[in-house]
């Protein structure tokens, strides 16, 4: 049996915790930058083709108002999953930069994955910006 406080958390409770730890560490501007960028790029190589195929299927069938509707879902769906996968791969980027801080390594990324994937205030975000640009198409 586990013994530590988050055997009986949930892992949403506990990513929430581990972010809000992981948000309290200070670390240097340029390690903190450079695992940033790192984060995102490699963010952006499996998410891009999924977001190209999505736009060229918009293309053709961006008469039909249905579909739009279910293209926005599947697009608002892919910002929160990359939400999600750049926290994580920043998360692990920092802690093969710093290995010798030991409230950095207790850290439980998938947690946090999990956490910022179904974040409610990015998720209300990005779904403020896509009603705004559908809005200001008509």
């Amino acid at each position: 049996m586990l013994n530590n406080d988050y055997s009986n958390r949930s892992l949403w409770s506990t990513g929430k915790s581990e972010f809000k730890k992981f948000m309290k560490i200070k670390f240097k501007k340029s390690t903190s930058n450079k695992a940033f960028i790192w984060g995102i790029v490699l963010t952006a190589i499996p998410v891009l083709p999924l977001a190209w195929t999505l736009f060229e299927i918009i293309e053709v069938y961006w008469y039909n108002p249905n579909t739009v509707y279910l293209f926005l879902a599947i697009a608002w769906a892919l910002f929160m999953f990359c939400n999600g996968l750049s926290n994580y791969i920043t998360i692990r980027m920092l802690k093969k930069y710093e290995p010798d801080m030991v409230d950095l390594q207790m850290i439980k990324d998938k947690a946090v994955f999990f956490y910022q994937t179904l974040n409610p205030g990015f998720g209300i975000f990005i779904f403020i910006i896509f009603v705004f640009l559908l809005v200001s198409q008509f």
